[in-house]
C-alpha cells in the first residue's frame, strides 16, 4: 500500500496519496491531483477523491472527454464575461472580488 505522500502515475498523470488526521481526530486518506498538464482545459487546479478507483474515473473523463471540457470551459468564461458585461453597462464597477 502507499504512504502519505506517495506519488502515483496513471495514464501519464501524477497524483499522491495523503493520511491526515481530522479536526475530530479521526484518521483519514485520498488521493489528490494538480497536473496541470491534465487540468489545462478547466477551470479547476486540484481536486482529490477518496478512492483510488474515483481518481482513475476524473483522469479517464479529463482525459478522454478534452473537447467536452474545452466547451464546458468557453461556456462557463463566456458565461462570467457575459455577466460582468452587463453590471458594467448598468454603471456597477463590481469585479467579483
Amino acid at each position: 500500500m502507499y504512504k502519505s505522500g506517495d506519488t502515483i502515475l496513471y495514464r501519464d498523470t501524477p497524483y499522491t496519496y495523503q493520511e491526515w488526521t481530522t479536526y475530530s481526530g479521526k484518521k483519514a486518506k485520498g488521493f489528490n491531483c494538480n497536473c496541470q498538464n491534465l487540468l489545462q482545459y478547466v477551470n479547476v487546479v486540484s481536486f482529490g477523491t477518496m478512492t483510488e478507483d474515483e481518481m482513475h474515473e476524473r483522469i479517464d473523463d479529463y482525459l478522454d472527454n478534452i473537447e467536452h471540457h474545452k466547451e464546458l470551459t468557453r461556456l462557463h468564461d463566456e458565461g462570467c464575461a457575459a455577466y460582468y458585461a452587463e453590471k458594467r453597462a448598468n454603471g456597477d464597477n463590481y469585479t467579483g472580488d
